[in-house]
């Protein structure tokens, strides 16, 4: 049977960490809390090894996805409640692929002042196609929080996959999806919990901060309020994964933070490509950097 995988392409999406990371997986755990869902790599890997849910006397909610991102926490709340009208969207998208004036039109439809009531599965069809057509597959908008990605030469782009949009919408089912600041899902863990974090990186450089995936961004104050809640619930007795850019900054952020919880951590580095820099030249590998708090 094929797995559940992502639908969208996203900026710092795990993909190609997925295997290395599979191993410090915790081997058992209540719910599965992640409060950057982005693509959700991890969660469709946790859900293909049949992690997800595994504790039949769970009544809760086998995991909590959130993302500030509203427009992609409504695609996963569409795929999950409203599947058929969403591939009837996404059919009509199909059909225009390639063509450029279509493509901004569709890219404009958050400038009109009722686009926020447009019918939830019109405004996610509107996404995946964008994410799949807009230029490399990047999600930003600018500081009034309009898409501003331009078009992608894409030869065939694959707009509407069912079998895909079906099994994600299996793997959804009974998950509870939220869009807040990542503090609100943070909240909620408990011990026995496993909290997996992958939020948007300290720039390595002042051109690389590809972080504008909502006009709020992502800047190092809200690092280390987000290092404070993970010392915090790791304390609590959650099991914690981070990723994270590989610099010194980072590294003493997470150590500091840690040791004032008594909380022993974990450290490793990994070396992907960062495949997002407007020139792929520049694009090369980098460092990741790898916490967690338990024993694998």
């Amino acid at each position: 049977m094929p797995d559940a995988r992502p639908i969208l392409k996203w900026a710092g999406g795990k993909g190609q960490l997925l295997d290395r990371l599979q191993a410090l997986f915790p081997p058992k755990f209540n719910r599965y809390i992640e409060p950057f869902a982005g693509a959700g790599a991890i969660f469709f890997r946790l859900v293909n090894l049949g992690l997800i849910g595994a504790n039949p006397r769970l009544r809760k909610a086998p995991a909590i996805l959130n993302d500030l991102n509203a427009e992609l926490m409504n695609v996963y709340q569409v795929v999950r409640d409203h599947l058929d009208e969403l591939c009837d969207e996404l059919g009509r998208h199909q059909a225009h692929v390639g063509d450029i004036d279509y493509y901004y039109s569709i890219r404009a439809m958050d400038r009109e002042p009722d686009f926020d009531q447009l019918p939830a599965p019109v405004r996610a069809a509107r996404t995946i196609f964008l994410n799949k057509t807009g230029y490399n597959g990047l999600y930003r908008v600018n500081h009034s929080g309009y898409f501003n990605v331009p078009f992608g030469r894409y030869t065939h782009p694959t707009v509407f996959d069912r079998p895909v949009l079906r099994l994600v919408h299996q793997a959804l089912q009974r998950v509870e999806l939220t869009s807040h600041d990542f503090a609100q899902p943070l909240r909620l863990a408990r011990k026995g919990d496993f909290v997996y974090v992958d939020p948007p990186y300290q720039p390595l450089s002042h051109t690389a901060n590809f972080t504008a995936y909502t006009s709020r961004g992502f800047d190092w104050s809200e690092q280390e309020r987000l290092a404070e809640w993970l010392a915090r619930i790791a304390a609590r007795g959650c099991a914690i994964l981070i990723n994270n850019a590989d610099t010194p900054q980072v590294r003493e952020l997470y150590q500091a933070v840690f040791a004032q919880r008594g909380v022993a951590i974990k450290m490793q580095s990994f070396e992907t490509a960062r495949n997002i820099n407007s020139q792929p030249d520049a694009r090369g590998g980098g460092l990741e950097l790898t916490v967690w708090n338990y024993t694998t």
